[in-house]
Formats: C-alpha cells, structure tokens, sequence
C-alpha cells in the first residue's frame, strides 16, 4: 500500500545504511531476536553477508573476526525458531560458508568442533550444519569457471575437508539413521535433515574414497536406495528422492577400477534391488513421477556409460550375470516408458550394449523382440503434447515435439542399424508387417481434414505415412549386403515393394510420403531391373498431379500440396537415376519419350529437375563423344536463348527497363536459362581414366609441367555461356552502387524490388519464428528475383571453377575475377556474401590450379581478405557500440514491401552479419585447414588432407602477406560475440600456432603478441560462462603458443627421438618473450609465479595437465579484473600458517613494454 516514492526511499535508505562501517552491530541485535518478522531478519543477515564481502579481508587476522563468527554461530544455535522459513535458512548458511571459505582451515582450524557442538543443538541445527557443508564442498569441487574461490583457496578448503570426514561421515550416516526412524515417526523435521544430509552427501561423493560410502558398517549408497521408496507419506518425499537418485547418479559416475569391482557388484545389486520395487511402467500424466524417473533413468544411464565397459572388459565371471542381468532388465524397462526424453537419454548405453564385443553374451538377457517394437513404434510421432499426457509434460506444443524428433529419430536410427544388422530377416519382416499395416489400416485420412477431404498435417494417417516413409529409409540403408545376395531375403524385401506399388490414393499429403517410401528402395531396383518401368510410370504420372481446378496449360494457380507432389516426384526420379545410373541407362530412350512428352505439362522449375534425371542417366554412357554429344543436344535450346539476351544483360537501363515493364518473357525467362544450365552442368559426372596421372604438385611461381585437363562433356558450352554471365554479374554488382542505387530507389515502379531484401530471406534470418506481412506483391516478387538470379550466377560461376579445364583451356579466369566478380564489393549487402563466398570463392581455391596460385590465386585471395577484415571491423565496431548494427549502413539490408517492425530489422540485421562472420571462417579453413571427405560410402567416413589440400596450405603459409591477413581476420573473429564462429577461429589459430612455430622470428609480434593478447581477452570475456568448451580451447591457444614460442617445447608427438622432458634449450633469437611479459603484468602475479608456471609446462607434458596448470595460474588474476556473477566476489588467498599477517601487497611490473593489464578495465577491490 505504500507510494513508491516511499519505496524508493526506503531503498536507498538500506542501501546507505550497509555502508555503514557499524552495520553489522546493528544487523547482530537484530538477529538475536527471534521473535523479530522473517523480512526484518532476513534484511540483517544480507547486511552481514554484505559485510562480510566487503570488509572481511580488512579484520580476518583480528580479534573481530574471531568475535563476529562467534556471533553468527550463536544465532544459529540459539536465536533461530523450530519453523523458519527456507529463505532465511538459506540466508543463514550462505552467511556461514562464506566465513568459512574465508578462514577454514588457517584461520578457523576449529571449525568442525565448532559446528559440530551447533549440530546437536536440535534438528533444525543438524540441517544448518550439513548445509554449510554442502556449501563449502559444492564451490570447491566446480570444476568450471564459475567458482569464487580462487584455486590455492580451494585446495585449502579441500584439504581441510579430507581431514575431516572421518568424523563427518560416520556422523552424517548416524543422522540419517535416526532422522529415518523419526521420519516414520510421522516426525515432522526429520524429513528437512535427511533431505539436507542427502544434499550435502551429493557434493562429497564426486571426490570421497569409493569404498567409503559403500562400507559395510556405514552404507551410504543402500540408505539413498531406501529412499528411492520409503513407505512414508512427507510433503517433502518427492525432493528426497529426487537427491538420493542423484546421489546415486553421482556415485556410480566414479571410476571403480579392477581392485573394486566387487564392491560395485555389491552396490550395483542393491540397487537394482530397490529400484526394481519402483513402479516405473504404465503411463505418466503428472509431473512429478516424470521427474521422478527421470532421475531413476539417469542413474541406470549413469551405469551404463561409466561402469559397463570395466564390467565387460574381462571374460564374465558368475557374479557379474545377475547384476547385468538386472541392469539390462531395468534399462529396458525405462527404454519403453512413455516418456520419449527417457528414451533419448538411454540410447548411448544401448549402442554400447549392441556394438560391444561381448554383445552375443549379453543377448539372452535381453528381450530383444521388444527391444525392436519399442524402437519401431517411437519411430512415429503418435504421442504430440495434443494427445498424449506424458508427451504434454515434456514439450510446450507441437513444434517443440517435433523439433524434438529431428534429432531423436536419428538417435534410434543408430540402434535401429545395429538391429538389423544383426538380425536382417526380423528387420524385414518388421518392414512388411509395419508397412502392410499402415497401407491398409490407414490408407486414408478420416480425421483433420481440409476442405478437399485431405490429409493435414495433424491427421493420424498423415502421421503414419510421414513415420513408415522414415521408417522404410531407415530400415533399408542399413541392411546388409547379405539381404540382396540371398534370394530368399531378397524376395522378402520385394514383397513390401509390391504393397508399395499397389498402394493408390489421390491424397497429395500421402503421395508425398509415398515418393520418399519409392525413392527408399533404389538399391533393391538395381537388384530387379524390371521394376524400373513400373516405378518410372507411377513416378512421372505424379509428376503431373493436379487437383480438380488446377492446370498449367490454363495457368490456374496450383497448391502449395500439389507443387509438393510433383517436385518430390521429380526428386525421387532423379535419387533412383543417381543411384544406379549404369542399370537405368537401358531406359534412357524411354526416360527422354517421357519428358519430352511432359515439357507442356510442367512448370519451369519442373523441367529443369527432368533435365538433371536425364543428366544423371546420360553419365553411364560408354564413351565421352556420346556424352558430349548428348549434353550439346540438351543444351542447345537454353543456349540459344541466353545468347538472345545479351542486350538485356549487358545494361543496367535495360534490365531495369524489362522489370519496369513487367516483361516476364526477358525476366524470368533468363532466370529459367540459368537455373536449367546449372542443373545440368552440376549433374555431370567424369571419371578420370585410370591410367591419368595424378595432378601436378608445382610451385605457385609455375615451372614445371602444366597438367592436362580431363575432357569434360561441358567444356563446349562454357565459351557461350561464361560471357554474358560474367555481365549479368558485373550488371548486378553495379546496381548496388550509390547512383545506381539512388536511382532505383526514387522510381515509383516495383523495380526498386531487386535491392531490397526478400521475405524467404527475411524469413530464413528470423529461423521461421516470425512471419512478415507482404503489403506490395510486385515489389517482393522482384525482390525474390533479385535474390534468385545472383545465387544462381554465383552456383553457376563455382561450378566452372570446379571444372578443372576452364583454368587450362581459356584465358578468361584472371579477368573474370578483376571485372565482374571482385567488382563494387565495397556496396555489396552483408546478406549476399553467403552466398558468394561459398557458392564462388570456396570452388576457386579448391580447384585453382598449382601453377596460377601466384599470378592468380595470391592477388585475389589477399584482395578478398582485405575487404572482409574491413567489413567485418565495421560490423564489431557497430555491435561492441550497441548502436544495433547502425554503422555499417552500406552493407545492411533493406526493406520495401513488406510490413517489418523495428526489432525485426535489428534482428535481421544481426543474422546476416553473424553469416558473413560464419562463411568467413569457412573461406579461412578452405585455405590452411582444409579436410577432403573420404570413404564416404562407408559407415565410418574420415576427413583427410589430400596433397591438393597441403599443396594449397603450403603456399598461402608461404606468403607473408595473406599470413598476416588470415591472422587478423581471425583475431577479430575470437573477439565477437557469436559462439560458433569463435571456437571455429581459435582452433584455426592453434593449428596455424603449430604450422608457424618455426618461423617465430618472422612471426614474433603476430604470435606472441597479438594472437595471445586476443585469446586472453577473448578467455576473460567468457571467464564466468556456464558452457567452458569455449575456454578450454582458449586456454589451449594460450599453452601452445606460450609453450612453443616463449619456451621453445615441442608436443610429445612432434618429438621424433627426443626425450618430451629434456628438450634442447631453443637459443633467445628463436623465442619469443611477449606472452611472459603478458602474463607478468597481470594484476596479482609474482615473478616466482611466472616461473613456477613455466616449470609445470616444462615437467609435465600431458596437454591436458599443462591446460590444467595454465587455468589455475590464469584464475586468480581475472578475479581482480571481472566482479564474479555471484553474491560473492573474490575470495582472496590465505598465508600457510595461521599466524601470518596480511599477503604483502601487489609489486608494480616491470614489463611495461608488454603491459596490457590496461586491455582489462579497473580492478575491482
């Protein structure tokens, strides 16, 4: 009831009075008071936590210190009511830890006894004490960042807790005895003490011997497992079991190793004793038992990834059966729960279970038949939030559900593959019997219909359809070689391809799905060529679908559902042609019949996916004059009409005047030359003869043998085609300068439509979250255009790179990329660099031949890196202002026809931005960290470094200049904002730290400075991040470059008979000493510290020791320079022995020619 403007008093007036020096004599008599309201006690100990941050280090040598610990332990075991509410006890224990993280043990050696005398106050106090407990253990063992407690202080407080659990523990075990007792008792604070015991149990189990809570006269892990299910009835039931399941979890996280292997078969049966006396099947609608067993879930996963392994490792003994025999039992009977998280989560531990060399032992435990309904049924996305209880408890709506099941099919997809390769006859007789069932049963959809009668996509036999047709996919990729070589299992599959073929509907929603099922099984067509005619019929039939109303001829407009059908027709006509292109080319006569018949009868868009089909089939004719005489004949018409349009585009007046004009022959019609000459020129498949040699490895200065290129059916076409290509480029790049701009933008036509930016971009950058309402169709349909039509030029410009004989055969690249490609880059949008950058320049390196890398390659390369590390500067300089991205007006995105708001833009505009940073670490990688896919058939493709690949990397390595300029773009990357793009470009630079070590000379300031300055930056930035993957890759920047430049130590791997430990000492002029000075001027860090660090590096050559180490060191310096998210800030260490005074304060460095400690902002005291 009270103004604000009194609350806005009063705040200030409590926040004035904690700076008060007395405050804590106040807050003291307050809390001695219990009677005092819980928000008048509660204000008292925030002043003393307050306190006790601030002015603690000034008195935590005194007799103050020692007074003001005496005077919160006194209100803890005297002044504190039966029924306190938690935030006040919460409040209390936060204040008691944080003294003792403080003091324990150096200034508080005594704090066990102490807090041991306020346990056996009363119950209330036990719960106290084991939460401070809890406290103390829960930051010391974080091994993330996100500790207050700087590392000397933690192995401080570690050691003082080893020291003390022999009488801890025994007393914990003790309480949790007698709490259970009274907790039967209907006693109504045993069930807060044991939840508190619990809670504190959790936090020592990750680093307490392992014998320890499993011990015979203290067994630990057997009271978590009774209260899995105590026969007791508690308000606070649920949270205990939820804590002793994850102290269960937690412990059966440890590693055991051989010398224990019969106490975790001891403790494993008991519980897997306690857990089987859960009731963990039927279904689940309320939130709590999901909750509930999702924890039981996790300790059986928990087993599974952490402990199978050793169980597995030797040859089974009779005491290991009955505790997998129960373990498999309870992991299967979670692996049918309804809930499909439960299931997710357990998928690793099956595929270890499947593809573990002991697999054939385990299977009679196993039910495997019910192993493969489970998997087969959740397959199918039946159980949406709208229908089902359990799936409503776990998912906000339908689009979480099926956002969900992307990544969840593909995980079962891993079972399901081991599955049928182990039992391929059940996998196909699943597959009939699945498919017979929903061809039949659900061959029409009778609910959720549309306004035809058909299907929709909540529609249960729509449903059916979309899983058999992933089904089907799944199923037959992952059978065996053996099902197509035996004919009785041969014959098996082909019975479901007969259901398939008999199948009809009119249904475009089943049709659809019915395409993906044909296009499924072309391995089995290459088996039984005679199916080909059949499958082609009921294809190319569906490639004319239309629904009563529709026509091409008349051009009515078609739906969205029937371009569907057809495309999806097309696709899967081009997947079956693809994949066994040599036993469809028989049919290849046939094939042109059909689509020269079908050209009136399709869209545009149609007749270029039947070219690429016929494309696909002409690749397996047997010599390269019938192919090229083929490719002539199929791209004479396209040819014709793209040399007829010359005029239009050479012109920027006269293709602005056809879009001006609506001329829809000129302007899509252009459109459609392009995308049918791409679509055949990217369908082109050459095999090099094999007696060819291999390419040339020559020098960038071009001595040497100039390889010859291999013939290339399309060779003839590029002559005609590249020209007027090049100007249409060059056309559209100079539409975006500022008077070409500035024209369009004031005409009144819809053609200002080609600047601005479309709304399947605008949608693309928005993820789909958020739709644009189109108020000018004219000027998005141009918009679309535009977009369209540079994409396509770019598409067609790399496949001419990736045709190795346009470098050989032509003069043309060097000029192409002076005056059309690399022109008016400095007006290009940031939203078409995607685009070009991988569609163009990431073809150019890759196949730009040895012998131009210096007169072609080099110059373009260092010119595109040039202006990415402008453009790219100008975008951080726009978001590190938090002016939204408003300084690099040029390169954003405009809007026309479409109703955006504000927010959107801003959004949008940071999207496009995060791609060019993106695709810019892409072009990066192509050039010095390139990986060729190899084996890619196989289920185990591997990234390997062709000798193209180290040709290239050599040679850019090799020159200074685009070094340089590839460091800096990368320095800039490490230093933004979008994740991804950061881990990316820092291990981009590790791998460049290694390639360059030798030259540190050379590279004295790029490494040893600036790399090292931006890592260091970049790790304190994300110093308190909850995700450290990031850091720990920063810090592995930071130990290569410290560890091969300023110390001249070589990885173990890379020391080639020498002994890691002993390396030669590398002389001065080959190190560089920038990162030492670096770290020295950091706020806090002794010379001696500096040294020490350099000896662990020096002993200990393990890399993720030296990481460890350089973490450590790091830490308690970016506690001066970051205030800690927390309640509390840095934790300062103590000396040895608690007699000592305060730590002497910090030394000024003396490496000022290195001091960046300015880089870091103010320390904060």
């Amino acid at each position: 009831s009270s103004a604000q403007s009194e609350r806005d008093a009063a705040y200030v007036y409590c926040e004035a009075f904690q700076e008060r020096l007395d405050c804590i004599q106040y807050a003291f008599y307050l809390l001695q008071d219990a009677s005092r309201p819980f928000h008048h006690r509660h204000f008292a100990l925030h002043v003393v936590e307050t306190w006790i941050r601030k002015h603690w280090k000034a008195c935590s040598a005194t007799k103050d210190a020692v007074t003001y610990r005496a005077n919160i332990l006194t209100i803890m075991a005297s002044h504190l009511n039966a029924d306190e509410p938690i935030f006040l006890k919460e409040k209390l224990v936060k204040v008691v830890s944080d003294i003792a993280k403080r003091s324990f043990p150096q200034r508080w050696p005594d704090m066990l006894d102490h807090l041991m005398q306020i346990w056996s106050v009363g119950p209330l106090q036990t719960e106290l004490v084991m939460l401070v407990f809890r406290s103390i253990a829960e930051d010391c063992v974080s091994s993330t960042f996100n500790s207050t407690i700087p590392p000397a202080r933690r192995k401080d407080l570690l050691q003082g807790l080893n020291a003390s659990f022999p009488v801890l523990f025994p007393r914990v075990y003790r309480e949790l005895e007698l709490q259970y007792t009274r907790l039967q008792q209907q006693d109504a604070h045993a069930a807060a003490v044991i939840l508190a015991g619990l809670q504190m149990m959790k936090e020592f189990l990750d680093w307490m011997p392992v014998t320890t809570p499993a011990a015979p006269d203290a067994n630990f892990i057997a009271v978590a497992g009774l209260l899995l299910h105590p026969n007791i009835d508690t308000p606070q039931l649920l949270a205990m079991q939820i804590v002793a399941a994850e102290c269960l979890e937690e412990y059966f996280s440890r590693s055991f190793g051989k010398e224990h292997m019969a106490l975790l078969h001891q403790a494993s049966l008991t519980c897997w004793s306690h857990l089987a006396a859960l009731s963990l099947t039927g279904p689940v609608d309320d939130a709590d038992t999901l909750l509930l067993h999702t924890h039981i879930n996790r300790i059986v996963v928990s087993w599974g990834v952490h402990q199978l392994d050793d169980v597995l490792a030797d040859p089974l003994p009779s005491t290991t059966l009955p505790v997998l025999q129960s373990f498999l039992s309870l992991l299967q009977t979670l692996f049918n729960h309804p809930s499909a998280l439960l299931t997710e989560a357990q998928v690793i531990v099956w595929l270890n279970v499947l593809k573990h060399a002991s697999c054939a032992t385990l299977l009679p435990y196993i039910d495997v038949p019910a192993l493969w309904t489970t998997c087969l049924d959740k397959y199918f996305k039946l159980h949406s939030p709208d229908n089902d209880d359990t799936s409503a408890l776990e998912f906000d709506d339908r689009d979480a559900y099926n956002a969900f099941y992307g990544n969840f099919r593909g995980r079962l997809y891993g079972i399901l593959r081991l599955l049928v390769q182990k039992q391929p006859a059940a996998a196909l007789t699943h597959l009939h019997d699945r498919l017979q069932y929903v061809l039949t049963v659900h061959a029409a959809g009778r609910d959720n219909l549309d306004d035809l009668g058909h299907c929709t996509d909540t529609t249960t036999a729509h449903v059916y359809h979309e899983g058999m047709a992933s089904l089907v996919d799944c199923l037959v990729k992952s059978l065996p070689e053996v099902v197509y070589e035996t004919p009785a299992l041969r014959h098996h599959l082909g019975l479901s391809v007969e259901l398939l073929l008999a199948y009809h509907t009119r249904d475009p929603w089943l049709l659809f799905r019915h395409c993906l099922c044909l296009s499924s099984l072309s391995k089995y067509y290459m088996r039984d060529p005679t199916l080909y005619p059949r499958v082609f019929d009921r294809l190319f039939g569906l490639i004319v679908f239309c629904e009563p109303g529709e026509s091409i001829a008349h051009g009515s407009p078609m739906r969205p559902t029937s371009t569907n059908v057809r495309r999806r027709a097309l696709a899967s006509l081009i997947s079956i042609c693809h994949a066994g292109p040599l036993h469809v080319l028989p049919y290849l006569p046939m094939l042109c019949t059909q689509v020269i018949g079908l050209f009136p009868q399709v869209l545009d868009s149609e007749g270029v996916l039947m070219y690429e089909m016929l494309v696909v089939v002409s690749n397996s004719l047997p010599t390269f004059e019938e192919r090229e005489a083929f490719i002539q004949q199929i791209t004479a018409a396209p040819l014709a009409q793209w040399t007829d349009m010359t005029p239009i585009v050479t012109s920027q007046d006269k293709l602005v005047h056809a879009l001006e004009t609506h001329n829809a022959t000129v302007v899509f019609g252009l459109l459609k030359v392009l995308t049918t000459l791409y679509g055949i020129a990217k369908r082109i498949q050459i095999t090099p003869p094999p007696s060819s040699p291999p390419p040339s490895s020559t020098s960038s200065s071009g001595h040497g043998d100039i390889p010859s290129p291999s013939p290339h059916p399309f060779a003839s076409v590029w002559p005609v085609l590249l020209p007027n290509l090049m100007a249409l480029i060059r056309t559209l790049h100079a539409l975006s300068a500022p008077l070409a701009r500035e024209s369009l933008v004031q005409t009144t036509t819809s053609a200002r439509g080609i600047l601005v930016m479309s709304v399947e971009e605008i949608n693309q950058a928005m993820l789909g979250k958020e739709q644009v309402q189109v108020v000018d169709v004219a000027v998005t349909k141009y918009a679309r255009w535009a977009k369209n039509t540079r994409d396509i030029c770019y598409h067609l410009v790399g496949c001419a790179f990736g045709h190795a004989n346009i470098f050989m055969t032509t003069d043309m690249p060097s000029s192409w990329v002076q005056s059309s490609l690399l022109s008016n880059l400095e007006y290009m949008e940031h939203r078409h660099w995607k685009t070009f950058l991988s569609s163009v320049w990431l073809p150019f390196v890759k196949s730009c031949p040895p012998h131009l890398y210096g007169s072609l390659l080099q110059p373009t390369v260092w010119h595109l890196l040039s202006h990415l590390t402008d453009r790219l500067a100008t975008g951080y300089a726009a978001a590190s202002s938090g002016d939204d991205m408003k300084h690099d007006v040029a390169y954003l995105p405009q809007f026309a026809g479409v109703d955006i708001q504000a927010t959107t833009v801003d959004t949008v505009s940071n999207a496009v931005f995060v791609e060019v940073v993106r695709y810019t670490v892409d072009f990066v990688e192509a050039l010095i960290d390139a990986k060729t896919v190899v084996d890619m058939d196989s289920t185990h493709p591997k990234h390997v470094v062709v000798e193209s690949d180290r040709v290239l990397r050599e040679f850019i390595l090799s020159s200074d200049a685009l070094t340089r300029q590839i460091v800096a773009v990368l320095v800039g990357v490490v230093g933004y904002t979008d994740t991804l793009s950061c881990r990316r470009a820092t291990n981009l630079l590790d791998r460049l730290v290694s390639a360059l070590a030798a030259q540190t000379q050379q590279f004295h300031q790029l490494l040893g400075k600036d790399v090292f300055t931006a890592a260091l930056c970049a790790l304190l930035a994300h110093f308190h991040d909850v995700d450290d993957g990031f850091k720990w890759e920063l810090i592995n920047l930071l130990r290569n470059i410290y560890c091969r430049v300023t110390l001249g130590l070589l990885p173990v791997d890379e020391c080639k008979g020498i002994d890691p430990l002993h390396q030669p000492v590398k002389p001065d002029s080959d190190l560089c000493f920038a990162p030492r000075q670096i770290v020295a001027s950091l706020h806090g860090v002794q010379p001696d510290d500096v040294a020490a660090l350099e000896q662990s590096l020096r002993t200990h050559h393990s890399t993720k020791t030296q990481k460890n180490y350089l973490k450590e060191f790091l830490e308690t310096p970016f506690l001066a320079y970051v205030d800690a998210p927390h309640t509390l800030k840095a934790i300062e260490d103590l000396p040895p022995v608690a007699s000592s005074s305060h730590p002497k304060p910090h030394a000024a460095s003396t490496s000022n020619d290195a001091d960046i400690s300015s880089l870091f902002g103010t320390h904060h005291e």
